[in-house]
């Protein structure tokens, strides 16, 4: 058995494995990394991959699958909402990269088409096979229809956890870790050795400051990722009972029509059926203006601010001392969302400007923390090899390091192309 490190090595973006098990070679994930400049993983002959397994829909996993049916049909497994929201989040990538950002992508509408059409809806606890391979998907906690996926082919037994979240949100059920044996972990360590503060505090944190900028007429800019994040705040706000409006604008309102389609998947359905009911949907320049000048919160991707609408609500609401902007997101390098959030400031016009309302971040993360992964390891059985994923450089290598000393077992940061026998 092989693992060879595609991607998400000493980094976050582009997630992407080949595991060559049982006579069988697995594509797990294989995303994008969304910066300048952009990055793919390592190139795998299409023709010689017998099936794509997607961990959950973000495009720093699944932005690169559609890149295998250029002139090929592969089989590409994976829940149901994954397969919905990926092909929107997958679309809409097309869209801006031809439209906006004038830059290059190694496949187009069709190839995406061929993608939808070859798609394998698996359900939640559900098993099948790739020739002798057997997969199972098990709730990973970290947006809807996000699953860690169990192989065993070989007499071995291999978990990749995906993005992971152990803790319950408002809108998905926290991660089930109980792997059992395993001889090769494959774990992402984004919070390795850091860990996140008490949830339901940072909740009333971030409703006391929502409150606390609207009563006094002011506007809060909430950038926040289409899939999952903007719908969890908004639920946040629902069930602490926010009575100012409300609104949600963009890509996120396409996510909730899909969402409302697979409320098996939610972990408080009732929640999230109230939440949409009060909601105000942005959907023109008119209201969008109207929104600006409303005491309430407005929810809109990015959250990275890379594109979106955000890039248009930032600027107006940013330069007004009495709004406010909250990121609720992982800030990746070298984005908008980076740069606010290390030096309070933002682009307008072309120029990096400092913004004269209130900012705020907020640790809403749907990836478990330094506890919570080593709480996973300590329930698994046997010696696995322990492969740390996911993180950047120091998080990666002090997190192996870590496992190393504190339980013995084989474990490692990879880099870039890295292979891993076991």
């Amino acid at each position: 058995m092989k693992l060879t490190t595609l991607g998400a090595s000493r980094e976050v973006g582009r997630s992407a494995f080949l595991l060559e098990i049982d006579n069988k070679k697995l594509i797990l994930d294989y995303g994008v990394q969304i910066r300048e400049p952009m990055k793919w993983p390592l190139h795998v002959n299409p023709k010689e991959v017998d099936g794509i397994i997607l961990s959950h829909a973000h495009l720093d996993h699944s932005g690169g699958v559609p890149s295998f049916y250029v002139s090929n049909e592969i089989k590409t497994y994976c829940t149901k909402p994954t397969a919905q929201i990926s092909n929107l989040l997958i679309d809409d990538f097309i869209n801006l990269s031809n439209d906006v950002r004038k830059q290059y992508l190694p496949y187009q509408h069709q190839e995406l088409e061929r993608m939808q059409e070859n798609v394998v809806e698996i359900g939640m606890n559900s098993e099948f096979n790739i020739g002798d391979v057997k997969i199972n998907f098990i709730n990973a906690g970290h947006m809807p229809g996000s699953v860690s996926i169990i192989i065993e082919g070989e007499g071995k037994r291999v978990v990749y956890t995906g993005d992971i979240n152990s803790s319950d949100q408002n809108l998905v059920k926290g991660a089930d870790t109980k792997y059992g044996e395993v001889d090769l972990l494959i774990t992402e360590a984004t919070y390795g050795v850091n860990d996140h503060p008490d949830r339901e505090e940072v909740e009333e944190e971030f409703v006391s400051f929502a409150k606390d900028i609207t009563e006094r007429g002011g506007t809060l800019l909430v950038p926040a990722f289409a899939v999952g994040r903007s719908q969890e705040i908004a639920c946040v706000l629902e069930s602490h009972n926010f009575s100012l409006p409300v609104a949600m604008d963009g890509m996120a309102l396409k996510t909730n029509q899909i969402l409302l389609e697979n409320l098996e998947f939610l972990g408080d359905s009732s929640l999230f059926k109230s939440m949409i009911n009060g909601l105000t949907e942005a959907k023109n320049w008119k209201q969008r203006k109207e929104l600006m000048n409303t005491p309430g919160v407005i929810i809109v991707p990015a959250g990275m601010m890379v594109g979106g609408l955000s890039s248009y609500y930032k600027g107006n609401i940013a330069m007004n001392e009495k709004n406010a902007i909250s990121l609720v997101s992982y800030q990746a390098e070298g984005t908008p969302g980076r740069t606010l959030l290390e030096k309070k400031m933002i682009r307008v016009n072309g120029k990096l400007k400092k913004i004269k309302g209130k900012f705020e971040h907020f640790n809403f993360s749907s990836h478990s923390g330094s506890k919570q992964l080593f709480e996973m390891i300590d329930g698994i059985k046997g010696s696995p090899t322990i492969v740390a994923v996911h993180a950047e450089e120091e998080q990666a290598t002090s997190f192996a390091k870590k496992v190393q000393k504190d339980y013995g077992y084989d474990a490692i940061a990879p880099e870039l192309g890295d292979k891993i026998i076991i």
